[in-house]
């Protein structure tokens, strides 16, 4: 008989549609831990039916820019902005019980092109995405932990794109494209 808590190797059924980010370990030679974007932090991961998918992580409690315009910000505070944010997109696939996150967008220019792989370990609604990488004193291991969300329910349509205004609002744009 199965066990759902079990640990096995991901299907691309498993995993096809949206997780929630829980957290992101750093586990160091020396054994330490760190959470690189501290408490509070929240993300989406996405993995679609045709391959497509979309990693996105942000810091708890990041400042607002001081200007709605973020070119208009100054240079430290977009730093600071960028420092508090991981993302990236493009193409995905299982092969040999890994996850291939083949890059084709992202914040940091250097992902773009790459293929990301991650060790994928599930357990019932929780997935670990894991990676080593090595450091001049050994080897420290990423562990990125996904949640699937319950609620699965759509979400309510905005009185502002209600059916009853949606077709006088296109009447309008038609309007004034004349």
């Amino acid at each position: 008989m199965a066990n759902a808590t079990r640990s096995r190797g991901p299907r691309i059924s498993d995993l096809t549609g949206r997780w929630e980010y829980l957290r992101w370990e750093i586990v160091y030679p020396d054994g330490s831990i760190t959470h690189p974007f501290g408490e509070g932090a929240s993300g989406t991961l996405l993995y679609t039916t045709d391959g497509g998918m979309s990693a996105n992580i942000m810091a708890g409690a990041r400042p607002l820019l001081s200007k709605a315009n973020p070119r208009a910000a100054s240079v430290p505070e977009r730093a600071r902005a960028f420092d508090g944010y991981f993302g990236y997109a493009g193409r995905w696939s299982i092969q040999g019980g890994e996850v291939a996150h083949e890059v084709t967008v992202a914040l940091n220019p250097a992902l773009v092109g790459s293929v990301q792989w991650r060790k994928a370990t599930l357990r019932g609604r929780t997935l670990t995405l894991s990676v080593e990488e090595p450091v001049a004193d050994g080897v420290r291991l990423h562990r990125l932990v996904w949640q699937r969300p319950r609620r699965t329910t759509a979400l309510r349509r905005p009185a502002a794109l209600s059916r009853t205004t949606a077709p006088r609002r296109t009447a309008q744009r038609r309007k004034a494209k004349r």
